[in-house]
């Protein structure tokens, strides 16, 4: 519960930080930073490698020293990945934000940080001696949403003085969680040379690597398609609605997904689908009343301003709906996705993910060159119900292989 609480705080102050920002921006500067942030997570989950399923999955309850070990076996691979990846990160911030050599650099400081502080969480989940680092982006998160609200009232906030101050608190909480981090590790012997150690990580996590890069695509390209296919002042009023948003579907990961993973993974390992199911689908319905109760909030605040918020900010209440309805659909999805790692199907997950995506993508461009924003909704509520069939016929034939076989 601890974790939840804190991973709750930092994702709120974060998500505070987020949207304060990007109502305050002007609105070219609103749709820059919204693809930079869009860039930062795409950067931080591949520097990640989702290297933490594995871990977790196989670490979990083993001696403080082999689970350490571990850890650090990963900061190496980690390393080799920003070797790689910073690179690329910084070409498509020049292509797709526009941004100065300056801003970039602070922008690889913000990606790599946030990366490490997010794999510091999901270990956390079954290592409570990390605890003690969730405090920190917790803390890092409230001073610099913070800041953003003193500079949002004193002055008229810019990209740069964000960006510069998001990313010196983030270099500055980094180094406060690499002295906790030292002074918690507990030495293991390692007789595994630093080669063979990487590609054995590298291959342990190259499923889980595949099938979160074509759900982060799935899930994210409308957010890349924008900045080619809209002006930024468009790009800027897209993200103010998806913000919002995502905000709910990071409840959803924390709140539900999250909260539910070591039950599932641990029933998983009967091999039994019938249970897993049920607990996905009990979890569902207390997804859909949180759902429901947002939708009736956002409804009630829109009649009782008058809608005066939505002018002056150009917001439509039939995007939020859109965005709303199309969360709710994927969100079903991913719990059925998770029944299926449960049970080690990560490549079942992979394959159906990757149809759908091929499958809508065409639809997205075409709807987004015709409708624009509007389309890019439409599309995405396609994406989430062909993801979701698909999962929901496959796990509905592997049940039924299941009851046959007993």
């Amino acid at each position: 519960m601890l974790v939840i609480i804190l991973k709750f705080l930092e994702v709120g102050t974060r998500a505070i930080f987020v949207v304060l920002t990007s109502y305050s921006l002007e609105i070219e500067q609103a749709g820059q930073f919204g693809l930079i942030v869009t860039l930062q997570g795409l950067a931080s989950f591949a520097f990640g490698y989702e290297r933490h399923i594995d871990l977790i999955r196989r670490m979990v309850g083993k001696p403080d020293g082999q689970f350490d070990r571990a850890v650090f076996q990963a900061i190496h691979l980690y390393g080799v990945n920003y070797i790689v990846g910073v690179p690329l990160f910084a070409v498509l911030l020049i292509l797709i934000a526009h941004l100065s050599p300056a801003l970039i650099g602070l922008c690889v400081v913000i990606a790599i940080a946030e990366q490490l502080m997010n794999a510091a969480y999901h270990l956390a989940m079954v290592e409570k001696r990390y605890r003690k680092i969730l405090f920190v982006t917790a803390v890092k998160n409230i001073v610099i949403a913070a800041a953003v609200i003193v500079g949002a009232v004193r002055t008229d906030l810019d990209l740069p003085y964000v960006l510069a101050f998001w990313a010196a608190a983030s270099a500055i909480g980094l180094g406060v969680i690499v002295v906790f981090w030292i002074t918690l590790r507990q030495h293991a012997p390692d007789t595994e040379k630093l080669g063979e150690a990487l590609v054995r990580q590298y291959r342990a996590s190259s499923t889980h690597f595949l099938l979160g890069l074509t759900a982060v695509f799935t899930i994210q390209i409308d957010r890349l398609l924008v900045g080619a296919f809209l002006p930024l002042a468009d790009v800027g009023i897209y993200f103010r609605h998806l913000v919002l948003i995502s905000m709910l579907y990071q409840v959803f990961n924390i709140a539900f997904h999250n909260r539910i993973l070591p039950k599932v993974f641990a029933e998983g390992r009967k091999g039994d689908v019938a249970p897993l199911v049920r607990i996905v689908r009990r979890e569902y319905l207390n997804v859909l009343a949180f759902w429901a109760m947002v939708a009736v909030t956002g409804v009630l605040l829109h009649l009782l301003t008058n809608g005066y918020f939505a002018q002056q900010h150009h917001l439509q209440m039939s995007y939020f709906g859109g965005l709303l309805a199309m969360s709710a659909i994927r969100t079903r999805a991913d719990l059925n996705a998770l029944v299926f790692n449960a049970l080690h199907q990560e490549r079942t997950v992979f394959r159906l993910q990757l149809l759908s995506f091929a499958l809508s993508l065409p639809v997205m461009i075409v709807l987004a060159h015709v409708y624009g924003i509007a389309g890019f909704i439409i599309a995405g509520g396609v994406s989430a119900s062909l993801y979701l069939a698909l999962t929901t016929m496959h796990l509905s034939r592997i049940t039924s292989v299941k009851i046959h076989d007993q």
